[in-house]
């Protein structure tokens, strides 16, 4: 087996444990890695400023440190400095799914690198809690027209799970050719451009840094950790992993309460 160069990690579900805490032998783990010269990436549907605090918990920050955030849309150096990697949703996907949204009645946003745009006012409260957790402060703004010079990476659905599954099951054929449509969390659903995805970035990145597609690892739970799972050496699955996750990861490990992050870590790169 390859000696792991790269590991992508996603955050909540994996990470983060259902406190949303990372547990100090996750953390150790993480730490112990890099110091072998391992590039630990976390990758996240969250933007920029809800990985901020992760980073710096994990000493993660600087020039040589990189993430992957808005599920794939951008990739860059921790300390914001480079851009490594940037696919935004096009303004007329991005047309069709405000329009989708509002024929179903239901809450859409648009997620830039600092800050969330609606012209809903009926903010559900999943969406204020998307945006607390993420630390995104949102605008209400007058017109769809408005939202255009906002510089957006994605637009996102949120609302309660049962009516979330139902909307993402009415997603038009022809909306979902334009966009990569993806559960990031049971509470919403993501529209993103189809060169933005969590596996694209991660070999991009890898690319970037010199390191074969054998040499990477990813390790998720969600429906939007599948393009990574799938293109890494070995993707590994969480124990608390949806089922579609499980059935084409080449591992699995124990859930994110038992420290599965650590035990991936432990085995596949700290074994040697």
């Amino acid at each position: 087996m390859q000696a792991i160069k790269l590991v992508s990690i996603d955050i909540d579900g994996t990470l983060y444990n259902d406190n949303r805490e990372i547990t100090p032998a996750v953390k150790s783990a993480i730490q112990k890695a890099t110091a072998q010269g391992v590039h630990v990436v976390i990758t996240t549907g969250r933007p920029e400023t809800g990985v901020k605090k992760i980073l710096n918990e994990l000493d993660l920050l600087g020039e040589n440190h990189y993430v992957i955030t808005h599920n794939g849309g951008l990739v860059q150096t921790t300390d914001g400095q480079k851009t490594l990697h940037r696919a935004a949703l096009p303004w007329t996907t991005f047309l069709k799914a405000q329009q989708f949204a509002a024929d179903n009645n239901t809450y859409i946003q648009v997620e830039s690198d600092s800050d969330a745009y609606t012209v809903m006012t009926n903010v559900n409260v999943f969406a204020s809690q998307e945006n607390f957790v993420v630390s995104l402060p949102l605008t209400i703004k007058d017109e769809v027209s408005e939202m255009k010079e906002t510089s957006f990476v994605k637009a996102i659905a949120i609302g309660d799970e049962a009516f979330m599954d139902s909307i993402q099951a009415k997603v038009p054929a022809e909306l979902k050719q334009e966009a990569n449509v993806v559960r990031s969390t049971p509470n919403n659903l993501e529209f993103m451009n189809t060169a933005a995805s969590k596996g694209q970035a991660l070999l991009a990145l890898a690319k970037e840094l010199g390191i074969d597609q054998s040499e990477t690892m990813a390790i998720g739970d969600q429906e939007n950790d599948h393009t990574m799972i799938e293109a890494a050496g070995i993707g590994v699955a969480m124990g608390n992993a949806v089922p579609s996750i499980k059935a084409i990861a080449n591992q699995e490990t124990t859930d994110n309460n038992h420290d599965g992050v650590a035990k991936a870590i432990e085995r596949f790169i700290l074994a040697d």
